[in-house]
């Protein structure tokens, strides 16, 4: 025999599921611009039946009892949660290339009155003006002007180069602090979600947040455990980074030794400092060998060349003008391993720039993508206020008619209780 109060039951469970999911859309609607929210909705399934006999022999049948909450789970969709990482740590290694990129061609300066293919040019027009007037002492001073004035520029260059892989270097050990204050958050929040249950939406949103961001700095490899825990590791080496609440911080030293097996905005930073590290080189070698042709010697004085400097072991930051030197004894530099120099000059701002240009393509391509792929993960998870209006609609119709049947139910038992008796 069906309980008089088994309607009562019905209407609870109901009103009970109603309330959850009036509550849990009012949750979506108030957080619709919160980055990192994800949408949440109530999971439900009819509750266990009950065995009633129905008078058709040992046979009974099924009477149901209603519905219950399964659980509150967020809407999230793994594979583009892992292609969005994917893009920013891409996005991440390319900014940073692009970054360095750009100072590189501020500290070369070309095409420019003032930069050192100008200074090239100076030099070698005021050789030609003193060939032209050898006995001109207005044409030898122009020659040692213009020579200072190239190594000016030439070591100013230099110095910045210097400074930028001072920088490089700084960023890579403040964004290894970065990834490893990221690791340690995660790991909190593992231990915080597992004390509370594997369903703390809000606390894997907060996690989720923060391994994208980490994301940015490196590529990492996420595994959600059976207790709602994350392992996280590098995907290039499997090297465990979080498991639980342990952490394996990373080193800076590692970092600028090994940029590659990072990825992200560390490998970028690697792949940077080597680049100006090239530049650098390669600049000190177009200076060199463009000082050797103009004349250079160990020692100052009258009758030594025009540029002071160590040939076998040239250091661009210590190269000085002689002026004690006679100019007229260095007119035969104004031939073919000065043009050689200027060539040689000429192909470095050029690979520069086609390596600029290629970085900033690379970042407006990827960024795109990720902005495609974030869109896409946004229709899955983000919150649709025409979507919510219309729950809330659904939700509240579905709570009136369990309050109905509990109402009904109420007159029910009162007729048979007060009428009945009566």
């Amino acid at each position: 025999m069906v309980s008089t109060f088994h309607g009562l039951e019905l209407g609870k469970r109901g009103l009970s599921v109603g309330q959850a999911s009036i509550a849990t859309t009012g949750q979506n609607i108030a957080n619709v611009n919160t980055k990192g929210y994800s949408r949440q909705q109530v999971n439900s399934s009819s509750s266990p039946s009950l065995d009633i006999w129905t008078g058709q022999g040992a046979h009974t049948g099924q009477l149901g009892t209603g519905v219950t909450i399964d659980s509150i789970t967020r809407v999230r969709d793994r594979f583009l949660d892992q292609q969005v990482r994917d893009h920013s740590e891409t996005l991440g290694q390319w900014q940073a290339k692009q970054t360095t990129l750009d100072r590189l061609e501020t500290i070369v300066n070309e095409p420019s009155d003032s930069g050192l293919s100008s200074a090239m040019d100076g030099l070698k027009n005021a050789w030609q003006d003193l060939a032209n007037e050898p006995d001109s002492l207005s044409a030898q001073a122009v020659v040692k002007e213009r020579a200072q004035g190239f190594i000016d520029v030439a070591q100013s260059m230099n110095k910045s180069l210097d400074s930028l892989k001072s920088e490089l270097t700084q960023q890579s050990t403040e964004t290894v602090a970065e990834a490893n204050g990221y690791l340690k958050q995660i790991a909190e929040l593992n231990k915080s979600i597992v004390r509370d249950g594997s369903q703390s939406n809000d606390l894997k949103d907060k996690r989720d947040a923060l391994v994208e961001d980490l994301s940015k700095l490196m590529s990492v490899k996420v595994e959600e455990k059976a207790n709602g825990s994350y392992s996280i590791s590098l995907a290039s080496n499997n090297q465990a980074l979080v498991t639980g609440e342990a952490v394996s911080e990373i080193t800076a030293e590692d970092a600028t030794n090994t940029p590659q097996k990072f990825g992200g905005k560390l490998a970028g930073l690697g792949e940077s400092l080597n680049t100006a590290t090239k530049y650098q080189t390669n600049l000190t070698t177009v200076v060199r060998d463009f000082v050797q042709a103009n004349g250079m010697s160990g020692t100052g004085g009258k009758d030594q060349a025009l540029f002071i400097g160590d040939a076998a072991n040239f250091k661009l930051s210590e190269l000085k003008v002689n002026y004690e030197a006679d100019p007229l004894e260095q007119q035969a530099a104004t031939g073919k391993t000065i043009a050689t120099a200027q060539s040689d000059f000429r192909k470095l701002v050029s690979q520069l720039g086609a390596e600029s240009q290629s970085a900033t393509n690379s970042v407006a391509n990827h960024s795109a993508a990720l902005q495609a792929t974030e869109n896409r993960r946004q229709s899955v998870t983000g919150v649709s206020l025409d979507e919510e209006m219309a729950n809330l609609i659904k939700y509240q119709h579905s709570y009136n008619a369990a309050a109905r049947l509990v109402s009904m139910t109420d007159q029910m038992l009162d007729t048979i209780i007060n009428r009945m008796g009566s």
